[in-house]
């Protein structure tokens, strides 16, 4: 903790370099959660992320002296809600005493990095000693899925880790705190009753993992989704306090803006998720002619596969695609346990034949991080707090 604790004070981002190196240390893991909360503190404010939003609610929010009262009254006010029980709580909590979105996003990058780094730790602990280049390739592209730079999504980010925290627990550790900590997600990001609903339905119903590719396979014929039908029964049957969320995401001018904005995204922002769902579908596929693999094995294999076919289908809706980004915590875990337990050469030879998409994945991953990286996060706290720089890495890289 002391290594952690000077790092932080003089230079976050060389304990970052320095934790990665001595991963196998003590202060590695308390190293790089301290990195990460500062990379909350120091990073690019871009108006185009949710970040910015709730920087500008602790502005106000602050200047005003909001009571409790008056918080508690706007949460699910479908004008001018707070978007969710943590954000909301937290940027209350902080409006009685500053006005200071870099404190803010302080601890937000904390919570965030906690269970960030705790869940690299768990799949890097199923292995022991030195890692060859493909069980590396396949860790960096786990940290990649939702890296340390996507703290500025706060709700969904951090609600994906925290579910994929609670549901490993549970699933391949049968660590029945793991539920709870699942359940938990949803007061981070609403959106969470899905995941939740099908990690629970998973639980009760023991299905083949065999038979849940199938339904995985299925997916990808879905075309499309009749968005006007599924607002319409969301909004019957979800219970009052939701309804602003669902009228929020659903209502035509959002699916509009949302698609717009689509169309004018960088080529590689529209098809890195591919990549992932291409490798996937065909490492997977050689993981089923592993006849002997353990109850853990399956379990995590069979979720990772029906929480991928259920993202494929809400992919086809308004921002639907962010579960992605969760089976894929799931499906490249579960991948890395493959390769570091099975003694199966087929396994084998089938990620290193599809390494590439992995290695082309990292890079587009780390060129999107430089939009977030802010010059001052090479710096330490006090430069930060003391400063107002907001230059973006790629700026200087161009």
């Amino acid at each position: 903790m002391k290594n952690a604790f000077l790092y932080f004070l003089f230079c976050p981002f060389l304990g970052f370099i320095n934790a990665i190196k001595y991963y196998r240390s003590t202060w590695a893991k308390p190293t790089l959660i301290a990195f990460v909360a500062f990379f909350g503190m120091s990073m690019v404010n871009n108006e185009a992320v949710d970040g910015s939003e709730y920087v500008e609610r602790l502005i106000v929010m602050h200047a005003n002296s909001v009571d409790f009262d008056t918080f508690k009254a706007s949460f699910f006010n479908e004008t001018e809600g707070l978007p969710d029980l943590y954000v909301g709580i937290v940027t209350y909590f902080f409006s009685l005493f500053t006005d200071n979105g870099q404190l803010l996003f302080f601890f937000y990058g904390f919570v965030f990095g906690y269970f960030y780094i705790n869940n690299i730790w768990l799949v890097l602990n199923e292995t022991r000693g030195e890692l060859s280049w493909l069980p590396i390739l396949l860790l960096l592209t786990f940290s990649f899925v939702l890296g340390f730079w996507t703290v500025t999504g706060v709700r969904m980010n951090t609600a994906s880790h925290i579910f994929f925290y609670g549901a490993f627990l549970y699933l391949y550790h049968n660590q029945k705190k793991g539920i709870f900590i699942v359940l938990s997600s949803v007061l981070f990001h609403f959106s969470f009753i899905l995941p939740i609903g099908i990690f629970l339905i998973y639980t009760l119903v023991r299905l083949n993992y065999r038979f849940i590719y199938l339904f995985y396979l299925a997916s990808f014929f879905v075309a499309e989704l009749n968005v006007e039908f599924i607002r319409t029964f969301l909004e019957l049957n979800l219970p009052d306090f939701l309804q602003p969320k669902v009228k929020s995401y659903l209502n035509d001018e959002y699916v509009e803006t949302f698609y717009d904005g689509i169309g004018s995204r960088n080529w590689y922002v529209n098809y890195y998720q591919k990549l992932l769902s291409y490798f996937t579908f065909v490492f997977m596929l050689f993981i089923l002619f592993k006849v002997d693999l353990t109850k853990s094995v399956q379990k995590l294999l069979g979720f990772s596969l029906l929480l991928l076919a259920v993202a494929n289908i809400t992919s086809l809706l308004p921002s639907g695609g962010r579960f992605l980004d969760v089976a894929f915590l799931f499906s490249i875990a579960t991948c890395f346990i493959a390769i570091t337990h099975l003694k199966f050469h087929l396994v084998t030879k089938s990620a290193t034949i599809l390494s590439p998409l992995l290695l082309l994945f990292c890079i587009i991953s780390i060129r999107m991080s430089f939009d977030f990286f802010n010059i001052t996060t090479f710096t330490n706290p006090l430069v930060v707090l003391f400063t107002d720089i907001n230059i973006p890495l790629i700026d200087l890289i161009k």
